[in-house]
Parts: structure tokens; C-alpha cells; sequence
């Protein structure tokens, strides 16, 4: 701890007008103190000590570090098509089309795969129990021509899902039910947002996305905060609880400001973090260091900007990946980060071979 702490005092008195005397400090210890919120994350580290194209994968650089290449992570893709036709979920504030929370080109992924594809197109806004409805809909021609379906849920989706198998009697025609970074546990940001919501916020957001050229006929924005928020979710798992016929797994994202793996992340997950080693997923612009500071805690709990890993976990726990909460569905039309070797179509196309391994 005292060499640590001699460390951050000397890069932190250089990292203004270059001294001579000043020596460049450990990388190692660097990027420990800027994941532990111990070292100004404002500095460009790697300006300062020429650190960019230096031949090491420098994650915490402010700036992309094209040493930063990695291959894709998993396995190359390859198996049978699933015994049962593959749903996908989206989150809150998804659609089919959307650019937000959708999952992007992956329907298309699967089925040239050989897979049976449906894409659910839920209400952007609103509760689950609202939003579980519309879902049993939706795959009802599924289920009557294959028997059952598979359930492949981002955010949201996942608790959709639940209430789709526990409250409304699903669990006969569900196979399985997988998912990623859902708030099985609740998500702060959205108990933070239902003490900030004004009270008409419904029709002021109907009339915003309306002004985008967006028209969404049902809009329930507190409703869905409601379903999402921490302080609720220990009555939503008593009433939802797993039912035995049904496969359950889940993924947890994990991400972080500087892009730099804390002992926090290591910890939540269970020794189960899929990544190149020296490198960690950065924050999207669209996912701010605030939120995420929100969602965990201050900081205390490993998260992807939207959900907490211990959150995320139900069912079997499969592990954590390196991409915030946009990432894991590609988004913003994004499919492959080099930095990282993320790849969601890599990702997904292997988790539905492996259900189709699985005799499902």
C-alpha cells in the first residue's frame, strides 16, 4: 500500500510540464489506482509519457491506443440449430428498429445459422407485467408450431420474461431463458429517476419522441422505473419465483470509466470475466461515469451503467463480459470492439449453439 501510495504522489506531481527528473510511473499501478477512483481520470496519462503505440495495450489512455487490437473473444461459432425457436427480448426503451436497446443484427446472424428467429417488439415504456402480455402474444405461433420456445433477454427483457413464465403460466412452453445484464435485483438509476420524474412525464415524453418523428402509442415511463427500481424488486422475485421446467442462465456486462479491470470487477464475478488480459470496456458516451457511479453504488459494485453484476446474476451464472449495458446488443450499431475483442454476434451465435448442444 505505502509503495502504491508513493506512486500516485510522484505521476500525480508529473503529469503537469514535463520535469527531467520526473520518472515515468508503473503502468501496473497506474491503472490500479485509476480503476479504484485513486488517480485524476482527467489526465491523458499516455500523452504525458508516451505511452500511445508503444507496443502495450494501454486501455486507461483517454484517447483509443491502436496497440489496443485484440481478436475476437469466444470461440468460433459453430454447431446445430436449436431444437426450439430463439426469442429475442429487447430492453427498456427498445424496439425492433430501435437504435438504443435492440439487438442489433443478430436476428439475421441467427438464422444463417439455421436457427428460428423471433424478434419481440415490446412497449419501449412500460411495466413488465404490460410488457410480458404483448411478449406471450407475439411467440404464441411459435409455441404452437414447435412446442416451446428458447428466450434470449437483454436489461429488461429479462424480467418480461419471468412474468411471462411465473405469472402468467408460461413455464410449460419455455425451455430456457437466458440473461444478460437483466436487474434481476433492481437498478438504482431507476430509483434515482422516480425521485425526479415530474409528474406528467408520460405525455411530455410522448410529445418529445413524437417531435423525432417516434410515435409510440402506449408511453408509461414510471410504470417501467417502477418495475426496474431496486426498492422493488424483492416483492417482483417473490411473486416471480423460477419454475423447475425451465433451463435459466445469466451473463453480467461489466464496465468502467477508465476501461481499466478494478478488484471490485474481479471479485463480482466470480472468477469468471471473459477478456483479453490488461483490458476492460470504457463507458460509451451515452453511459456517463455519474450514472454509473449511481447504479453501483458510488462506485462500490462492479456494473455496466445500467445494472449491477451481483444484479444480473439468476439461474445458472455463465460470467461476466467486457461491454457496458449499449454494447452487449451492438449498439449504437456497433459489432466488434477492437479494443476489447468483443464481438455480441460472436457472442450470441455461441450462446444459441450451446442450447441447441443442450438439446434445446
Amino acid at each position: 500500500m505505502r509503495r502504491l501510495l508513493t506512486a500516485l504522489v510522484a505521476v500525480t506531481a508529473c503529469a503537469t510540464p514535463a520535469d527531467p527528473e520526473c520518472e515515468a510511473p508503473d503502468k501496473d499501478e497506474l491503472a490500479t489506482s485509476l480503476a479504484d477512483g485513486k488517480a485524476d481520470t482527467s489526465i491523458d496519462w499516455c500523452a504525458r509519457w508516451d505511452w500511445y503505440e508503444d507496443g502495450d495495450c494501454d486501455q486507461f489512455c483517454l484517447k483509443p491506443d491502436r496497440d489496443c487490437q485484440n481478436a475476437p473473444l469466444g470461440a468460433e461459432p459453430q454447431g446445430n440449430e436449436a431444437r426450439y425457436p430463439i426469442v429475442l427480448v429487447h430492453g427498456f426503451m427498445g424496439s425492433r428498429t430501435s437504435p438504443l436497446w435492440s439487438f442489433y443484427q443478430l436476428a439475421d446472424a441467427l438464422r444463417a445459422d439455421g436457427h428460428v428467429v423471433i424478434e419481440a417488439d415490446l412497449p419501449p415504456f412500460d411495466a413488465p407485467a404490460n410488457r410480458a402480455r404483448v411478449l406471450a402474444t407475439q411467440i404464441t405461433g411459435a409455441i404452437a408450431a414447435h412446442g416451446k420456445v428458447n428466450i434470449i433477454a437483454h436489461s429488461q427483457g429479462g424480467l418480461d420474461a419471468r412474468y411471462l413464465i411465473a405469472t402468467l403460466g408460461h413455464g410449460d412452453r419455455v425451455a430456457s431463458l437466458t440473461t444478460i445484464s437483466s436487474p434481476h435485483q433492481g437498478t438504482a438509476i431507476a430509483d434515482k429517476a422516480l425521485g425526479l420524474l415530474p409528474g406528467g412525464i408520460d405525455q411530455t415524453f410522448n410529445r418529445a419522441l413524437k417531435t423525432l418523428g417516434i410515435d409510440v402509442t402506449s408511453v408509461n415511463v414510471r410504470a417501467a422505473m417502477t418495475g426496474l427500481a431496486e426498492r422493488n424488486a424483492p416483492a417482483f422475485n417473490a411473486a416471480n419465483r423460477d419454475d423447475a421446467r425451465v433451463y435459466y442462465q445469466s451473463w453480467a456486462g461489466v464496465s468502467s470509466p477508465t476501461g481499466v479491470a478494478s478488484s471490485v470487477d474481479l471479485a463480482a464475478c466470480d472468477g469468471k470475466l471473459t477478456m483479453h488480459a490488461g483490458t476492460m470496456d470504457k463507458l460509451g458516451l451515452l453511459l456517463p461515469s455519474l450514472v454509473w457511479k449511481v447504479v453501483g453504488h458510488g462506485g462500490a459494485l462492479a456494473n455496466d451503467g445500467v445494472a449491477t453484476v451481483a444484479g444480473a446474476k439468476h439461474g445458472v451464472f455463465r460470467g461476466c463480459i467486457p461491454a457496458d449495458h449499449m454494447d452487449q446488443v451492438g449498439q449504437v450499431q456497433d459489432t466488434f470492439d477492437p479494443a476489447t475483442g468483443w464481438d455480441h454476434l460472436r457472442f450470441y451465435r455461441n450462446v444459441a449453439f450451446e442450447l441447441a448442444a443442450r438439446g434445446l
